[in-house]
């Protein structure tokens, strides 16, 4: 049995200042905002819109000192250093830009995938520094000064950067994930690059979406991480460079921004309350493969049924939503013999059965088959779903309603991956209007194989059950799950104690916002020294 050490009974231990003045002095002040994006969706507008709005004097506690910080510059200055070839054409030449991409995976293919990230941390590091009036801080620490600032990263290209800023700058780190309708990005991708075809730009997006190799570009592996979406697809000017009227960006950002600073009392949409709640149901799920969540609403905004990606037990619904033993539960992960994933298992089935079943095969030796059997699961057998146990979250919800009498006509659904193209079909059976989602699914052949019933074009679309013809499947935009609990939680008073007057008070224990300026270790030992 392990002794708890006794703090010492020291009468000297009377500390001039209370813990909580001590805490919020170590308030660094500072925030690391960060966007991601696919190519042509306008991470860079996107930065400088955040850096204006952030500027503004009239924000609460006054204006952010605010730097826009490119991942480009540090792969540039990478590539100086380390002899590569740097491109001299213009930044309008495809080709620039695919050297570009072709440096930054040459620096993550060292095997440390959030370099570009980890230099942008040192640039963050050194303009501090140069504010502070240090010119040459080596590898020291620069701690901040108190004075408010924002550091803008444009852009994030692949998830092991998101999770080294978050692990450094924890709560004061924002992702701005930026939806774009593809052909808009690819318009804009031809129309910037002079020497880009539609065939080009196609390619273009592919490789920077998710990359084959691992190091490569893994926008679409990135994207779904972020904590606030905006919607990006309409132009901000137009022709003639007016300003266009219909772009509302700004005012996106600007909710963002009154949310962290609290400008006033601002309040989920129904969209990020549903979204947050099928989030909620995700994590319910024991699926060896991934957890996905959905909830299903009516034309009133009223959550009539949420799923999840779970295997269905008999009587109705899924494991783990009843109050039965877990000795009854023969989810994948809990069987008592034999824990594995059907699918995967099926899929290698499959391959094993294709090499054996091609003669020209059978002289391979041992090495090459396994990497023939790698290459297959890499191809469209490894998309192939139909093999798991598990009903996926879009019908679960729809099957609760079912069982509850609600209809399905006329609803919306919530789900935090793109449905597949098995749930895209029932989707559209039960009479559902719009699905929204966060996460982007490659392996869906929804769009493709459903182009009569399906579209991802907003402009002009009327619900089916107000006599359109086709479902919309949009991008979700607002507060993520992941923010939503300290955007809109009751962290300080809203009224005078004393008239019920309303007014914004501040957080007893500081902003929700704030990063500590020093390590929890100097904190814990500022909070015992005696004075």
């Amino acid at each position: 049995m392990e002794t708890q050490v006794s703090s010492a009974p020291d009468a000297s231990f009377t500390s001039v200042k209370t813990a909580k003045a001590l805490v919020a002095e170590q308030a660094s002040n500072e925030i690391v905002f960060a966007v991601v994006g696919y190519v042509g969706s306008g991470t860079s507008e996107i930065a400088t819109t955040l850096k204006t709005l952030l500027e503004n004097p009239a924000l609460p506690g006054g204006r952010y000192e605010a730097h826009i910080l490119k991942a480009r510059k540090v792969i540039e200055d990478w590539a100086i250093n380390s002899g590569e070839t740097v491109p001299v054409t213009p930044q309008n030449d495809l080709a620039t830009t695919t050297r570009f991409q072709d440096l930054g995976d040459k620096m993550r293919a060292g095997g440390d995938y959030a370099i570009v990230a980890r230099r942008l941390v040192d640039v963050i590091r050194l303009t501090r520094a140069a504010k502070l009036g240090i010119s040459n801080p080596g590898e020291d620490p620069v701690p901040p000064d108190g004075v408010r600032r924002a550091y803008i990263l444009d852009s994030i290209r692949h998830p092991a950067e998101v999770e080294l800023l978050r692990r450094v700058y924890q709560d004061a780190f924002v992702l701005v994930g930026i939806v774009c309708e593809a052909k808009v990005r690819q318009n804009r991708i031809v129309n910037k690059y002079t020497n880009a075809g539609a065939g080009d730009a196609e390619k273009f997006m592919k490789r920077d979406a998710r990359d084959i190799e691992k190091h490569g570009q893994r926008v679409s592996d990135a994207f779904h991480m972020a904590d606030f979406f905006v919607d990006n697809t309409t132009d901000q000017f137009l022709e003639g460079q007016e300003p266009n009227p219909d772009w509302d960006i700004s005012d996106n950002l600007s909710r963002l921004i009154r949310i962290m600073t609290v400008a006033d009392v601002v309040r989920p949409t129904i969209s990020e309350t549903a979204m947050h709640d099928a989030y909620g149901a995700s994590l319910q799920s024991a699926c060896l493969s991934r957890q996905v969540g959905a909830a299903l609403l009516d034309a009133t905004g009223n959550i009539v049924a949420t799923g999840t990606n779970e295997v269905p037990r008999a009587g109705g619904g899924v494991y783990g939503e009843s109050f039965q033993s877990h000795q009854d539960d023969h989810r994948c992960v809990f069987q008592k013999v034999g824990k594995y994933c059907s699918n995967t298992r099926e899929q290698n089935t499959i391959i094993n059965k294709l090499i054996e079943d091609i003669p020209e095969l059978h002289a391979l030796d041992n090495i090459r088959k396994n990497k023939l059997r790698l290459d297959l699961r890499e191809s469209r057998v490894g998309d192939l779903l139909e093999f798991s146990r598990a009903v996926h979250a879009e019908m679960d919800a729809v099957f609760s309603a079912g069982r509850k009498g609600v209809t399905t006509i006329g609803t919306r659904l919530f789900v935090t991956t793109f449905p597949c193209h098995y749930c895209a079909r029932g989707i559209v059976a039960a009479g559902i209007d719009e699905v929204q989602y966060i996460e982007p699914y490659p392996k869906s052949q929804a769009l493709s194989l459903h182009p009569d019933a399906i579209t991802i074009n907003a402009k002009d679309w009327r619900e089916p059950s107000k006599g359109g013809n086709k479902v919309l499947f949009r991008a979700f935009t607002g507060v993520a799950p992941r923010l939503y609990k300290r955007a809109f939680l009751k962290d300080r008073d809203l009224k005078d104690s004393t008239t019920g007057n309303f007014q914004i008070g501040s957080p007893e224990w500081g902003s929700p916002w704030h990063l500590h300026g020093v390590s929890y270790v100097e904190l814990e030992s500022a909070l015992v020294k005696s004075k």
